[in-house]
């Protein structure tokens, strides 16, 4: 079986968005291929994922090294550079002024002369059979076992009203959907705009009808939400928040991905982007990991040992086991 493509968003949606978004600086110059590149700003890192310890350290030693992204980091699966193996720092001919480290996001486990690699959590992407016309087929392809876990999912979300509001002013929605945002991302480590809000309306105003924004809604009140976009060869999902404790209750996590699921059916999309994390959450609704690394460059011999040692010493990837839901 060849691997899993995932595609990157329309160059034109991806330019839109970016240029919308703050940090943004405009288009370097990369192994032959102009990129949008911005700063990566960190915003307190809590460290769910990495040792609290070990990121105040990161974060005292690379006090004032500026860094930037090929790409936006509040755009995460949308942009894959290709970068040459062999031609390191030179595939970059003009080094952004003042910037200590470039990091760009690419497919794979790329090995690259002189730059430092940090496996990252794979992309999980479920490919969209031909044969499912409606959200029950993609359900009846699944062997029993997982078919009720799945109804499960649903049945305890069943009292959460869903309400599609891509087509309603942002104004109506955007202040407690950031809110919830919010509040879903602060134990983990965030590298987004500090206006969660303006994040989110960027994505809105510049993607329009391509962007979808579903909110759920328990006795009146707004418990959670999920985005997508809806692009040319996939849809992909985007940000979600919800209230911690009404999530954990209803399996929030997994209705809401659902819900993207019967959106990629509906749409006739052959791909539906799940995004990192909660990768084995994910393969038992059929996705399937497409793998990534992050590739730090950097001029300055201190910032890529501390990298190096990072990489090497410090880096470690949740495990998890993948499952096959669909029956053989």
């Amino acid at each position: 079986m060849p691997p899993l493509h995932l595609p990157e968003l329309t160059a034109a949606r991806f330019e839109a968005v970016q240029l919308a978004l703050p940090g943004s600086k405009g288009w370097l110059r990369v192994n032959g291929q102009s990129y949008l590149h911005a700063d990566l700003a960190l915003h307190r890192p809590t460290g769910k994922y990495v040792s609290r310890f070990l990121l105040s350290v990161l974060n005292v030693v690379l006090s004032g090294v500026k860094i930037r992204t090929l790409g936006h980091n509040a755009m995460p699966g949308l942009l894959f550079p290709e970068l040459h193996p062999s031609k390191g720092i030179s595939q970059v001919p003009i080094w952004p002024k003042g910037y200590k480290v470039l990091v760009a996001n690419v497919l794979g486990r790329a090995e690259v002369k002189g730059a430092i690699m940090v496996p990252a959590e794979p992309f999980m992407v479920l490919p969209i059979w031909s044969e499912w016309q409606t959200f029950e087929d993609y359900l009846s392809a699944m062997s029993t076992k997982y078919r009720t876990r799945a109804k499960k999912s649903l049945k305890l979300a069943e009292g959460c009203e869903q309400v599609d509001l891509s087509e309603e002013p942002v104004h109506t929605w955007v202040a407690w959907a950031s809110f919830l945002l919010k509040q879903t991302l602060r134990d983990k480590t965030v590298t987004l705009p500090a206006s969660l809000d303006g994040l989110l309306k960027a994505y809105k105003e510049q993607l329009g009808d391509a962007f979808r924004i579903y909110g759920y809604r328990k006795g009146g009140h707004w418990v959670g939400f999920i985005t997508a976009i809806v692009d040319e060869e996939a849809v992909h999902a985007m940000h979600m928040g919800f209230e911690p404790g009404y999530a954990q209750q209803v399996q929030f996590y997994q209705r809401s991905m659902m819900d993207l699921v019967k959106l990629a059916i509906e749409e006739r999309k052959p791909l539906l982007n799940m995004g990192r994390t909660a990768t084995e959450i994910k393969s038992t609704m059929g996705a399937l990991p497409v793998e990534n690394s992050f590739v730090f460059f950097s001029p300055r011999p201190m910032v890529r040992a501390l990298l190096r040692v990072y990489a090497r010493s410090f880096h470690r990837l949740p495990e998890y086991t993948l499952r096959s839901p669909f029956k053989a």
